[in-house]
Formats: structure tokens, C-alpha cells, sequence
């Protein structure tokens, strides 16, 4: 298998073509990418800050969620997929960031537990609301009664419906905060995602129709007006939810104004006051739960039903294992990564904000209708404008960051179908083999990491220094030579020869000849390396220095253009198996991190192992193949070992020195002698890492020759 760059190119392309939302979203290029963006505005590059993604089209599914420490975002939610573009629900992906980074910036959780916690104890906090309407004086009196009797039912459901009304002003509050400090692709995901909540939102109506219990219908009116500062009333529903809805109003912009997260709960508790006529059906429905079920299911009850039918408010992040979450500081949006370079604006009602945003879904293509709404307050001018003027949210790089993304998805893709077809063909190579009477009816099994993981990345990263040292000491000593053969030149002072050299015809030591050498079109010498991987190796650090070899000999084979496989062997249930590590067509340029991969296993059958790595070696062009083997000399598998197994090694390494395969096995500590009775004096000492680029230089010396 040959993939030149120009054919990968060309199936990178094609690939793109083909990813579904699901492999890009949930792909790593993509998490990195959010949890970039994430980390940027935070300044959390050394906590830990993740953004993970899942795919959950359930119907219990949510969209995102933190933890003060991971971001959670679900990619299959029905917002994000009711955008007509990718590019578009990326950006409401990134707009879902926005708002749980909102919430780890700017909310205030303990006092938020706090205020909860101390409704379902029977008491306000941090104190009972004041009240300039009259009219309500009686329902706080009422709600004040049901606190000071602790009676259950009443204190359970004024904590949840308080709940409902502080994430619904959290949200807001947070989200135009974001969408203030940060100008670029946050803004412009949020307030996406808000043009399509506040459309998704059912009409008064609908509501009354589809029997919304009350407190829910005047609950997403209140959504509504934080959204958007109207009300989708299509059908001109004039009652008691607008009464309501009005008598709010200057609580809500009192609430969404204010930086301290206490102001919030102050207006929480006065909303309770307010709704008071429609939160009283719910406790009576939470007092039978509770006198049928107990408080646990009463609870959740509760929550089941506002959580379907009020169309926002999901609960505020909660830290490790229940724990309150704690606030950090936000990072300068000067410096924040992606969404640098953007100047403050000045303040911008939310008309403006939904403009944009329906900008933005006409330039990308078209969207699903607007539902025609209603104003409830007289200066707002109902209808819909487009601003011809619109320049943009001010971040000019969130498209390339998704082709960018898509592409890397393509590639890693591409190369994953490389790789398993590599796979396949050198299991294909394996079975055509004719492995000798000592291995009949053996089967040999390649296995080959078609991904690298970030961890054997990490470890790569952290042994690699020292080691990929040795191997530049290595390649200094090479060099001079693969310089001389690809430039060619003039040899002097020779013993033997076709050419007299007129000007040494003097000297008494015959040294008188020389040889033009032309420069070398074809390349001499292929590398390949074989290690046990038996159990035996896992002593005396055997294994650690032979993973310590590869790495060095891969680094300076690739270096200096050499062709070099690599290979480990052992033993399984269905007989040997062979670890592909490194290959000469290899596309994906991680062979280095498979390298990590290497440990002691099971068995060792080294004559199949050594004859399929002698016969995928015979296949290069080369003139010279150099096959090295690193064991501890001891062949030990089921009817396979002893001076059978040692006899059939040096029957393998004459056979294939017919054919210009040169094996040398390289010896760890005191196994020396017992690959000196295998292969003869062709062995090579690696015990000393000092000691290893001198001799492995005189090695590769003697057959670049």
C-alpha cells in the first residue's frame, strides 16, 4: 500500500463530505476546540477545564450541564439540531459553552444553595421579600404561614418553583454578561440559541390548551420577557397570566440588571408572592405525593413536571459528589484565545441581540419561521426588521475554526482507513507465508493500533528527550556518508582498481588507484526490527531497554530517509502474534507513540515471527536489508523450544542471507552468550545506552558500503 500526499488529499476531501454531526462533534479535534475556547475566557488551563460532548437523542436527554469542572454538552440536542447548517450548530454548540462557562464566572452557587436550602427549612433568605404592591401583601402573609408551620408539601414546592424562577434569571443574567464581556463566537452562539428558544416556547394559548399546570404557563411568560422582553400571544389572549406578567416586569429588569447573584433571590422570593394563586395547585398536587409515596418521590415528581413543561431552568452546576461548586476569576477577553481583539460595545437591548441573530441564520441560509408575537409593553415595537447595516459579532474566524476541524476529523479518519488496510494486508502477507515443518498449522495474527491515544502520546513525550539525543549523536556519524553517496565523487589512494592515478604513481605503499563514483540514484539500505515481547523480557528491565533501541532507531532511520518496520512478537490463544509498531507506508507519522505500546506478554515462537518480518522486508527495493533482532534467546512456546527451536532460528538466518537479509540480534546484559550459540558472532550489545550510537553507527556503517 503506497498513499501518495496528493491521493490522501483527495480522500481527505471526500471524507469530509461523508461525516455525519455525530463523528465531528464527538471527535477530539472538536472537544479540544471547545474546551479551548472554554479554558481561554476562564483562564483555567491548569485545573482541568473540559468541555465533553455525548450524542443523546432520548427524549429525556438534556443539552448541557457542569460541574464546575467538566462542561457536558449534548450535541444531539433538538436546539442545536434545529439549525440548518453545520457551521450554524456549531456555533450553538459554542454558545452551550458560553452559558455553562457563564454560570463558573459569574453565579453565585452558594448563596444560590443557601436560598434553597433555607425555603425547604421554613425560612427566607437572604431575607423576606418587600413588596410595593398592596395586592400581593395577602399572598405573602399566606406564603409566610405555610414557613413558619414547616408544613412540608408547601415549603418542598416554594423551593422548586423559587428554583425555577432563580435559573430562569441566572441564565439570563449570565448569558448577557458573556455576551458583554466577550464579543465574539460566544456572543453570537448565545443569542442563536436564544432566537431559537425563544421561538420554541409555546404560545399562551398552547399552553392553556395542551393543560400546562398554571404555575408553568406564567413561568415561561416570565421566560419569555427575560428572552426576548415580549411574549408569543398570537392569538390575542388578554387575562389573567398578562395581569400577572405585567405586575413582573419591574422585578425581572431589576433582577437581570443587577451583578449581585442576592438581588436575584430577593426577586425570586417576591415572584413567589406574586404567582402565589398558581403556585397553590402544585402543593396540593406535591401533598398527595408526599402522603402516597413519601418526600423522595414527591420531589421528584415535582421536578418531572415543571421540568416538562417550563422550557428553561435547569438547575445551576453542582461540584464533586454533591459539593458547592466554587467561582473563578474570568480572564481578560483581551487575551482570550479565539475570542481576542474585540472591542466593548455599548449597551445593547435585547432587539438588537435578536437581530443579529436573525442576521446571522438569513446570511447562512434560511431558517425556521418566526412565530408572529405580541407585545406587552407599549414602547416595544412588535413586528420584525432586518438590519441591512449589520457588520457582524466581531469573531471573523469561527468558520475556519470548523473547516479546520473538519478537515483534521477528515484526515484522522482517512488515516484510520489506512491503517486498517494496512492491516488487513499484512494479515493477508501473513497467511500466504509458508512458515517450515516447525510451524505448521500456526497462525500468525497481525495487530496494529489503527488510532494513538493521547496517553501513549503523553508517555512518548515524557521518555523521548534523552533518547531522541542519542539518536541526533547517531545521525551525526552517518551523515557524511549519505552525503558521499547521494553526491558521488572522486575516490583516491586505492589498492585495487581499473584507474591509475598519475600524481601517486610515487608512493611505495600501492595505495595508486582510484574510482569516480556516481551519485547514488537508488537507495541501500532498509531497516527492520524485531523484539520478543515474552514474558522473560519483563526481566532485568530487558523490555525497557529494547522500547529505549526503538525508539532511537526509528528516529534516526526516519531522519535520514531510511526505511524502517518495526515489529514485536509473542504468543497467543490462536499462536503468534505480531505487533505492528512501525511500517514503511505508514501515513499518519505516529509511529512513534505505537513504540509505547511494547510490553511483555505471553510466549515467544521466534521462527514464524522472524520469516514474517524477513519476507515484508524482502519487499523493498534496497539493496541491502538489515533486519535486527532484540530477545533474550530463549525460544519457549507449547512444542517449540530447546535445540529444535534454536536449530530452526539459524536454518532461517542462512536462508535468508540468500537473499541479502542481514540479521543481526542485539543481546541485553547476560544474555549474550545465549544469542552468540543462536546467530554466531552477527550480535550486537545494548545493555548501555551511552554505548548505543557507536555501535549501532559502525552497524549501519558496514552496510551503507
Amino acid at each position: 500500500m503506497n498513499h501518495s500526499q496528493r491521493n490522501l488529499k483527495k480522500l481527505i476531501r471526500a471524507k469530509e463530505d461523508s461525516i455525519a454531526d455525530e463523528e465531528l462533534f464527538l471527535s477530539a479535534a472538536y472537544q479540544k476546540y471547545q474546551t479551548s475556547l472554554a479554558r481561554a475566557v476562564t483562564g483555567r488551563y491548569r485545573y482541568g477545564l473540559q468541555v465533553l460532548l455525548d450524542w443523546d437523542i432520548s427524549e429525556q436527554a438534556g443539552v448541557a450541564y457542569t460541574d464546575n469542572y467538566k462542561v457536558h454538552l449534548n450535541a444531539a440536542n433538538p436546539i442545536t439540531q434545529s439549525f440548518p447548517t453545520r457551521f450554524l450548530r456549531s456555533q450553538s454548540l459554542t454558545g452551550l459553552t458560553g452559558h455553562e462557562v457563564g454560570h463558573l464566572l459569574y453565579s453565585d452557587f452558594t448563596a444560590h444553595a443557601v436560598h434553597l436550602r433555607s425555603l425547604e427549612n421554613g425560612s427566607f433568605y437572604p431575607k423576606e421579600p418587600e413588596l410595593s404592591l398592596p395586592a400581593y401583601q395577602t399572598a405573602l402573609e399566606e406564603i409566610k404561614e405555610v414557613l413558619e408551620e414547616k408544613d412540608k408539601a408547601g415549603c418542598l414546592t416554594l423551593a422548586r418553583c423559587a428554583a425555577t424562577f432563580q435559573n430562569i434569571l441566572e441564565d439570563i443574567h449570565i448569558e448577557d454578561r458573556m455576551c458583554e464581556e466577550f464579543h465574539g463566537t460566544f456572543r453570537q452562539g448565545i443569542e442563536l440559541n436564544n432566537l431559537r428558544m425563544s421561538e420554541q416556547i409555546p404560545s399562551i394559548q398552547e399552553q392553556i390548551d395542551k393543560e400546562y399546570q398554571p404555575f408553568s404557563i406564567i413561568a415561561n411568560l416570565i421566560l419569555s420577557y427575560c428572552r426576548t422582553g415580549n411574549i408569543n400571544n398570537p392569538t390575542g389572549y388578554q387575562g389573567d397570566y398578562l395581569d400577572t406578567i405585567s405586575d413582573c416586569t419591574d422585578l425581572l429588569d431589576t433582577a437581570m440588571e443587577s451583578e449581585k447573584g442576592t438581588d436575584r433571590m430577593l426577586v425570586s422570593n417576591a415572584l413567589l408572592a406574586l404567582t402565589w394563586n398558581y403556585i397553590q395547585p402544585l402543593i396540593e398536587k406535591t401533598r398527595e405525593e408526599l402522603e402516597m409515596h413519601g418526600e423522595d418521590s414527591a420531589a421528584d415528581a415535582l421536578e418531572d413536571l415543571l421540568g416538562d413543561e417550563v422550557s428553561s431552568g435547569a438547575p445551576l452546576p453542582t461540584g464533586k459528589s454533591g459539593a458547592i461548586p466554587k467561582n473563578i476569576k474570568p480572564a481578560s477577553p483581551k487575551g482570550s484565545g479565539n475570542d481576542e481583539g474585540n472591542a466593548p460595545s455599548g449597551p445593547r437591548t435585547k432587539e438588537d441581540a435578536i437581530e443579529e441573530a436573525k442576521q446571522v441564520l438569513s446570511e447562512e441560509g434560511g431558517r425556521i419561521a418566526l412565530t408572529k408575537t405580541n407585545t406587552i409593553l407599549d414602547e416595544n415595537n412588535p413586528g420584525v426588521t432586518y438590519v441591512s447595516q449589520y457588520q457582524g459579532s466581531g469573531y471573523e474566524h469561527a468558520a475556519e475554526d470548523l473547516f479546520r476541524i473538519l478537515n483534521d476529523v477528515a484526515a484522522e479518519k482517512v488515516q484510520e482507513d489506512c491503517q486498517t488496510e494496512l492491516t488487513e494486508e499484512l494479515q493477508k502477507t501473513a497467511n500466504d507465508i509458508h512458515y517450515g515443518n516447525a510451524h505448521a498449522g500456526i497462525h500468525v495474527t497481525i495487530h496494529r493500533l489503527t488510532s494513538v491515544s493521547d496517553y501513549l502520546k503523553n508517555e512518548y513525550q515524557a521518555v523521548a528527550p534523552p533518547l531522541l539525543r542519542a539518536s541526533k549523536k547517531l545521525q551525526s556519524t552517518i551523515l557524511p556518508l549519505l552525503k558521499e553517496e547521494q553526491q558521488g565523487g572522486k575516490q583516491k589512494n586505492l589498492l585495487f582498481g581499473k584507474r591509475l592515478d598519475s600524481h601517486a604513481l610515487y608512493k611505495t605503499d600501492g595505495t595508486i588507484f582510484t574510482r569516480t563514483r556516481l551519485p547514488g540514484e537508488e537507495k541501500r539500505l532498509a531497516v527492520a526490527l524485531l523484539i520478543d515481547e515474552s514474558g522473560s523480557m519483563g526481566w532485568g528491565d530487558r523490555m525497557t531497554h529494547a522500547r529505549k533501541t526503538a525508539i532511537v532507531l526509528y528516529d534516526f532511520c526516519k531522519s535520514l530517509g531510511i526505511p524502517i518496520t518495526i515489529y514485536g512478537h509473542s504468543t497467543d490463544a490462536g499462536g503468534v502474534a505480531l505487533y505492528s509498531y512501525a511500517e514503511f507506508d505508514s501515513v499518519d507519522n505516529e509511529d512513534c507513540y505505537r513504540l509505547m505500546d511494547m510490553c511483555d506478554r505471553n510466549g515467544n515462537r521466534d521462527g514464524a515471527a522472524l520469516r514474517f518480518v524477513a519476507e515484508h522486508l524482502c519487499t523493498r527495493p534496497e539493496l541491502q536489508k538489515l533486519l535486527i533482532l532484540i530477545s533474550d534467546g530463549q525460544p519457549a512456546d507449547y512444542g517449540y523450544s530447546g535445540t529444535e527451536a534454536e536449530a530452526d532460528l539459524r536454518g532461517i538466518k542462512k536462508e535468508y542471507e540468500k537473499r541479502d537479509v542481514i540479521l543481526f540480534a542485539a543481546a541485553i546484559g547476560d544474555d549474550k552468550e545465549n544469542i552468540r550459540r543462536i546467530y554466531k558472532d552477527e550480535f550486537l550489545d545494548i545493555t548501555k545506552l551511552e554505548e548505543l550510537p557507536k555501535n549501532m553507527a559502525q552497524l549501519v556503517k558496514q552496510h551503507l558500503k
